[in-house]
């Protein structure tokens, strides 16, 4: 066996110590014994280039920090934490069902709340978070901040869905369906010939029901 040029040897890259070189290729390896007490034969390129720093406990020991830091709060499966998960998702992730309602149209997350979910959580439990509550936008086209959010019931949420239909009468402006709440009409029969009769008709159509 002719002597490598260049003999790793002894050398340490990373976790790894090289002990011998197996074979004289263009391509050859060493095996080397990781600080975890693991043997591993690597590629001499991969040890120089540092693309290679240990048997595979490194990557494992980082995967245990990141869990534990974006973890700390041990808050996971929890709904407040699922709430928070929703909400980046439909402003960031394009393959969420809703992006192109909200990110698609601009609306994001402050990055107070999206870098952290403990700062989200502790702005929640300081402004009325409830498990029967959800996470609502006072102004539609804004985005998800401290400002902007509020805690309220599904049927508020319902109500405040940008494409419902607003009716004014007097000085007060409300949904079609809190409209026939209040003058206990049936929102099926009104809603019906609302469609029929168009948004330009709706005060006339409610006049009409009305009188």
């Amino acid at each position: 066996m002719r002597k490598l040029v260049n003999d790793l040897s002894g050398q340490r890259f990373g976790r790894l110590v090289a002990i011998a070189p197996e074979g004289t290729t263009s391509k050859t390896k060493y095996i080397c014994q990781c600080d975890c007490g693991n043997i591993k034969v690597v590629r001499a390129d991969a040890l120089l280039k540092g693309a290679c720093k240990s048997c595979g406990c490194l990557k494992k020991d980082q995967d245990k920090i990141n869990l534990t830091k974006n973890h700390s709060h041990q808050k996971s499966g929890t709904r407040i934490y699922e709430i928070w998960c929703g909400m980046k998702k439909r402003c960031f992730n394009k393959n969420d069902a809703r992006y192109w309602d909200y990110g698609g149209r601009g609306i994001t997350v402050c990055d107070e709340w999206k870098n952290s979910f403990q700062s989200f959580y502790d702005w929640a439990m300081s402004n009325g978070y409830q498990e029967n509550l959800s996470i609502d936008r006072i102004d539609n086209d804004n985005n998800y901040c401290p400002e902007n959010c509020r805690w309220i019931t599904n049927k508020e949420q319902c109500n405040n869905r940008r494409n419902n239909v607003k009716i004014t009468i007097g000085n007060s402006t409300r949904t079609l369906k809190e409209w026939c709440e209040i003058f206990e009409l049936n929102y099926g029969m009104v809603n019906a010939r609302y469609n029929r009769n168009g948004f330009e008709s709706i005060d006339r159509l409610f006049n009409q029901i009305l009188d």
